[in-house]
């Protein structure tokens, strides 16, 4: 019966992600996420600043104020993102593992991205794109912040675990 016990736990330790002792280990980890993917979201949001009709609009200055804003909500984004994934995997023992965590952070940063696009461009006209922006034909959305954040997260989470990072998400 103990090989038992020891048996199941080691497949447990083996199979799932490491989950955050505490709620600050949760926010360390979280944290530590968006601080990573920050100056690559800085660098994208400069990249394709120029695929926005602001750029042309409003002038540089304001299409670097609005990198800049953009690039904070990207961090908080990825922050909720990377938050959220460990409690999603608790809650459905099939995603315990690492590489399912990082598959939910990733998913879940996507889905907020096409959410916000399509609300920004389709409803609200928050913003427009350039004919140079290349558009998904059934959402009508612009593929670079589509391409971020697939680009973005899975770079950011290769890095922590290339690092060994004990803080990384999954």
């Amino acid at each position: 019966m103990d090989t038992a016990i020891t048996r199941t736990t080691t497949i447990r330790r083996m199979t799932a992600s490491p989950e955050p002792a505490s709620l600050a280990d949760a926010l360390g980890r979280a944290v530590t996420y968006a601080v990573v993917t920050l100056p690559m979201f800085a660098l994208w949001e400069l990249a394709h600043a120029p695929l926005y009709t602001l750029w042309i609009d409003a002038g540089p200055a304001a299409a670097w104020q609005a990198a800049l804003h953009c690039t904070l909500g990207d961090a908080v984004i990825a922050f909720a993102c990377a938050l959220a994934a460990p409690l999603l995997t608790r809650v459905s023992p099939w995603m315990r593992h690492v590489h399912r965590t990082d598959m939910v952070v990733v998913t879940l940063g996507l889905a907020t991205t096409i959410a916000i696009e399509w609300i920004s461009t389709q409803w609200l006209g928050r913003w427009t794109y350039r004919e140079s922006m290349p558009v998904d034909p059934i959402l009508g959305i612009g593929l670079s912040p589509l391409a971020q954040w697939i680009v973005v997260p899975l770079l950011a989470l290769w890095i922590l675990r290339r690092k060994g990072d004990p803080r990384r998400i999954g």
